[in-house]
């Protein structure tokens, strides 16, 4: 008897540790990943809660686990900023880039930071993603492309489950909606919703007095009756955008920190998302 546990350790120990290490940056991306990966290994989330994808400054445990991944998966260089000095000493067959077409958008645009990285809030972009990472991960890990096969099967149906339960969500929500940024523009376009105003590209950018006396206008023309933002849009500054306008206001946090990690924590976010857009729209 003991014989054989001993045989079933070593198998179980063997099978475990010729698993590929994977590290994934963000939560939403890790979350999918998990899904495909289950039963196989159990990738790492690189960024905590409390760091920005954007100015991240890792600890030394985290460039640890840069140097021991086997794959590191990143929504683009031009996103996660902070990444880029300990990225680039990893090589490139270790990489995988979620919005790599990115690359040759900025190439035919002739200038940088024009594509919107967000493309998590598209369930459309992750069904695409997790097909293309799913055939990666086949290659890299042959004797258990047969199961990364079956985790994306079930995940595929998921996710298509998760697109229409969000247009259930968002039904009767064609109202005229304002961007705080352009966060939600995957979203949007998604979902066939109506954005008519878009005060500046980036989320973090702090306004002129100009520039917020020009989104009120646009929302007070174009009859807005929702400004959407992420949570690093100070409220201070979305209740000088919305006073003496009738306008709700949702602020959003489209990385769902509140949601455990893990594979329900993707759905779990974007229902949130579609939950919250529909009541500012209401």
């Amino acid at each position: 008897m003991f014989k054989f546990l001993l045989i079933a350790l070593l198998l179980f120990s063997k099978s475990a540790l010729s698993a590929p290490n994977i590290v994934v940056s963000i939560a939403p991306i890790h979350s999918l990943v998990s899904s495909i990966t289950q039963g196989i290994t159990e990738p790492k989330l690189l960024l905590k809660s409390s760091q920005s994808a954007h100015h991240a400054h890792l600890v030394p445990s985290q460039l640890i686990s840069i140097s021991r991944a086997d794959l590191i998966i990143t929504m683009h260089p031009n996103f996660e900023q902070g990444l880029v000095k300990a990225l680039s000493r990893i090589d490139n067959s270790k990489r995988f880039t979620v919005n790599a077409q990115a690359n040759e958008h900025e190439k035919h645009e002739k200038h940088f930071d024009t594509y919107n990285h967000h493309t998590w809030l598209s369930v459309k972009r992750m069904r695409l993603f997790t097909k293309n990472i799913t055939e990666r991960l086949s290659l890299m890990d042959d004797k258990n492309s047969g199961k990364y096969q079956q985790n994306y099967l079930k995940l595929d149906q998921k996710l298509l489950t998760l697109k229409a339960t969000i247009k259930k969500t968002l039904t009767n929500t064609q109202k005229p909606i304002a961007g705080y940024s352009n966060a939600f523009e995957h979203f949007i376009k998604d979902n066939q919703l109506t954005q008519t105003t878009l005060i500046t590209t980036q989320h973090e950018q702090r306004l002129s007095i100009f520039k917020i006396i020009k989104a009120k206008k646009s929302m007070r023309d174009n009859q807005v009756e929702c400004l959407l933002s992420t949570i690093d849009a100070p409220l201070k500054r979305i209740k000088t955008l919305t006073e003496g306008l009738n306008i709700n206001a949702a602020r959003i946090d489209i990385i769902g920190r509140e949601f455990n990690t893990g594979s329900d924590q993707y759905f779990k976010l974007m229902n949130n998302v579609a939950n919250q857009a529909s009541q500012c729209l209401k």
